[in-house]
């Protein structure tokens, strides 16, 4: 009985143990994304029909009316500021994991195509519209996000950009590029012309990409190049890239 007993005492404490030298998830490879939107100025929408977009705008919608102001809601202000709650202590291994998973942008002295850029300005031929980047981890497609790159404060192209991490890396551009040209004005004679608004073109597309490459998408009325770059740890060694 003594045997058993201490057989079954050392299955338990082995399996605690086993547990608690469980090695921790890795965490997943963070890269650097870099995009480069540029426009066609020689682009003459009249030559040939493209896919164009509405701009969004319904003349014939009711407007709603603006919320009026009731400072009688407004609650009173506390005479005494609220104590700030006791943080409790925090898991370095999460600590590290959230980090992981945290999407910042690029400096600019982190920037990797700004020679590309700088090309782009000087032919006449193209108009850059936007230089931007950011690290994010390299998470699965139902786990990544898009980026919205009305975030870096670019109102035009609108749209996002999503990089995902399956087999091999993949790009995935979903935006919308005004044009500067419009149509003349047109009118009945009666005061009330229609103006049409610059047209809109959209580019949607996904495709496989090899880290560290320049990858262009191409569009009749604008451009679109990307760069993924693999993040090295902090001791200098690089992590394995996605092919």
């Amino acid at each position: 009985m003594r045997r058993i007993l201490a057989f079954v005492a050392a299955s338990i404490a082995g399996a605690i143990g086993a547990q608690a030298q469980a090695p921790e998830p890795a965490l997943p490879n963070r890269y650097e994304v870099e995009v480069i939107v540029f426009a066609h100025r020689d682009f003459d929408a009249t030559e040939e029909r493209f896919a164009q977009t509405a701009n969004g705008f319904d003349a014939t919608a009711a407007l709603r009316e603006a919320p009026v102001l009731d400072e009688t809601t407004f609650a009173a202000p506390l005479a005494i500021p609220p104590l700030p709650l006791e943080q409790p202590p925090v898991d370095p291994a999460v600590a590290a994991r959230a980090e992981a998973l945290l999407v910042r942008p690029l400096r600019p002295d982190e920037m990797k195509l700004s020679t590309e850029y700088r090309r782009l300005r000087a032919i006449s031929a193209y108009q850059p519209l936007v230089h931007i980047g950011w690290v994010q981890p390299g998470l699965p497609e139902a786990d990544s996000m898009p980026i919205d790159i009305g975030t870096f404060g670019v109102l035009n192209p609108r749209g996002t950009v999503r990089v995902h991490l399956a087999r091999f890396l993949h790009i995935t551009l979903d935006l919308t590029y005004q044009g500067t040209g419009s149509a003349p004005a047109t009118g009945a004679g009666d005061g009330l012309d229609e103006i049409a608004l610059a047209p809109q073109y959209r580019l949607t597309t996904t495709r496989s990409a090899r880290s560290t490459e320049l990858h262009y998408f191409d569009h009749p009325a604008f451009g679109v190049l990307v760069r993924i770059t693999p993040v090295t740890t902090q001791d200098g060694s690089g992590r394995r890239p996605a092919a």
